[in-house]
């Protein structure tokens, strides 16, 4: 026998004896090293959770608890500020696990994440967005959710962003005397944002200046009557009233 083929057939042999005498490896009880995460968790060890509760979910992804361990696994990463892993992890849940009474949590925070992530007004508003269609379609679903004012309350602090973003188009078109985009920006503006007073009341004032710049002195003096019939004592209450007294 040539030695090559004896030196392959001697390392078959010392594998198959290696893998015969290799153990499986024995685990402990779910809900004990569910504890030991949770443990790391309440302490803030947030790297150090996600590392046990990503190992349970290799380890035992059979148990009835994978949903408790991919949402905590969702807050791990929501924690440390990872607002997008966090937001996909809480979808896996929701899409994996949709009878889990963890659901409404997950949707809550898929929300919260894109809240999280929204930024200044005068910047791109995608996420504000899908904050708002988020906190909207978690209220739909589940009406009765103890979320309901947070959901209502988020909500309406996303479309007061979104409003102050049509707003200045408006300003910034009035600023440039392009007054026939700027009465456009302006009515959109008040037929959108209804719920945002400041808003409002902003827009529905320079409106009245678009209005006449345009020579549209009838349109502009009714938007004037409008403005102090709904705002007597708003910010430009007084240059209202000026304003009117102006176009007699």
């Amino acid at each position: 026998m040539r030695p090559i083929r004896l030196l392959a057939i001697l390392s078959l042999l010392l594998l198959l004896v290696s893998s015969c005498s290799q153990r499986p490896r024995e685990l402990a009880p779910v809900d004990q090293v569910m504890g030991q995460a949770m443990r790391s968790f309440e302490k803030g060890r947030y790297v150090d959770a996600l590392d046990r509760f990503t190992r349970m979910g290799l380890d035992y992804a059979g148990s009835a608890l994978m949903d408790s361990v991919r949402y905590m696994e969702a807050e791990c990463q929501y924690r440390m500020d990872e607002f997008l892993l966090a937001a996909d992890l809480y979808q896996e849940l929701v899409t994996r696990y949709p009878t889990s009474p963890l659901v409404d949590e997950a949707r809550l925070r898929t929300a919260d994440c894109w809240f999280e992530l929204s930024p200044h007004f005068a910047l791109d508003q995608t996420y504000t967005i899908k904050a708002v269609d988020e906190y909207q379609s978690l209220l739909d679903d589940f009406p009765d959710s103890p979320h309901r004012a947070l959901a209502e309350e988020r909500i309406h602090a996303c479309r007061h962003k979104l409003a102050l973003k049509d707003l200045r188009a408006a300003e910034l078109y009035l600023k440039m005397e392009e007054w026939p985009a700027a009465l456009l920006y302006f009515n959109d503006v008040l037929e959108t944002w209804y719920d945002q007073p400041d808003v409002m009341e902003r827009a529905l004032y320079q409106k009245s200046i678009s209005q006449s710049r345009m020579k549209r002195v009838a349109d502009a003096r009714a938007t004037l009557e409008e403005y102090l019939s709904t705002w007597p004592d708003g910010g430009h209450a007084a240059q209202a009233r000026q304003d009117l007294e102006a176009l007699k």
